[in-house]
């Protein structure tokens, strides 16, 4: 394999399985404690309505749906969590997959909050950090923990991947 190559797939492993690892947490949280689980159609509709030119929405909720919306809004996730794995390697390097840290791990999970915090929440209605909902430190909240899981789900899967990645990218 060639290192471009290498180091794509290894850094869309890490996203996928850290992704499906927050996936599973939610999914536990949900069937456990009764938590509500995140609308992904919520998601795709708001980037198909990017394509009319609409950015900001009072309820992304109260929109018209569009069909494909869920689709997209699945695919985004997986897709953002390979962008945030690309971070983490992008910022420590090929070294990460050789020897997998959990705090680098931590570092990009907790760091990319400010994604729904300061894009996606004000985009879809919800304010600056959810502000505008009825409980917005409890929403704050949520997202921390699921970035850290998600952060955590990163370390797993460079664990998993350690001893193949190692012997992959040594020649890098």
């Amino acid at each position: 394999m060639n290192r471009a190559f290498t180091i794509a797939w290894l850094t869309a492993t890490i996203g996928i399985f850290a992704t499906a690892f927050l996936d599973l947490f939610n999914l536990l949280r949900h069937e456990l404690l009764g938590q509500p689980l995140t609308k992904y159609e919520h998601i795709g509709r708001w980037v198909l309505y990017m394509f009319d030119g609409q950015f900001r929405h009072e309820s992304i909720a109260k929109a018209t749906s569009i069909q494909g919306e869920l689709l997209l809004g699945w695919l985004g996730h997986y897709g953002i969590g390979i962008l945030f794995a690309a971070i983490l390697i992008g910022l420590w390097r090929v070294s990460w997959f050789k020897s997998p840290k959990l705090l680098p791990a931590m570092i990009v999970g907790l760091a990319t909050s400010v994604v729904p915090f300061f894009v996606l929440q004000p985009g879809m209605g919800a304010g600056i950090a959810g502000t505008l909902t009825p409980d917005p430190l409890g929403l704050q909240l949520k997202v921390l923990i699921t970035h850290a899981v998600f952060g955590f789900g990163l370390y797993l899967a460079g664990l998993g991947l350690h001893k193949f990645a190692r012997r992959a990218t040594n020649s890098l």
